[in-house]
């Protein structure tokens, strides 16, 4: 049976790249993103399953139509930036839960749109307060000039991902991202 290197003998060759250049994963700041995203939305969804018997995906959709109003699901996609699939499901959930409601668009009766019951306003208030209390805890670590920074990085980064998605992963010189 093979065993593994212990991690500090791992790291004494890094990995080749495809350009012949090492790459650490550890390093690699799309990674390093996905990493912190990842922890912060097991924590907070660990939050909100056990006070408020949702899960991420529920949530990322009551506060799009807390901040929006009624909205369309094909809206509620793009807004959450979850595929139709899981936004489909989370709705089902949270219609179920009485949370979301679905009626006609009264501008355009072809056209569905989803809005909160009272009880999933409710359950928003409630939300609002303990994220905040996460994030400010979570964001300690910063100095006020530090956090600034990271959210103009990160504003940045987010508006440089949609145009990566745009471009199909493509970088405009033809190149896979």
């Amino acid at each position: 049976m093979p065993t593994r290197k212990p991690a500090s003998t791992a790291r004494a060759r890094p990995p080749v790249s495809g350009d012949g250049g090492a790459l650490w994963l550890h390093e690699f700041i799309p990674y390093k993103l996905a990493v912190v995203a990842n922890r912060l939305s097991q924590s907070i969804g660990s939050l909100f399953e056990e006070r408020f018997g949702i899960q991420i995906p529920e949530w990322r959709i009551l506060m799009a139509l807390h901040a929006h109003g009624p909205t369309a699901p094909n809206e509620v996609v793009e807004l959450t930036s979850m595929d139709k699939a899981r936004v489909s499901r989370a709705q089902r959930r949270l219609v179920e839960q009485d949370l979301v409601a679905v009626s006609e668009d009264p501008r355009d009766r072809r056209r569905l749109v989803l809005f909160l019951t009272r009880k999933g306003a409710d359950i928003c208030r409630d939300i609002i307060p303990e994220v905040r209390r996460m994030e400010q805890w979570f964001l300690a670590v910063l100095d006020a000039r530090e956090r600034a920074a990271l959210d103009e990085t990160l504003s940045r980064l987010f508006e440089r991902s949609q145009e990566l998605r745009q471009l199909g992963g493509r970088t405009p010189d033809g190149d896979g991202a």
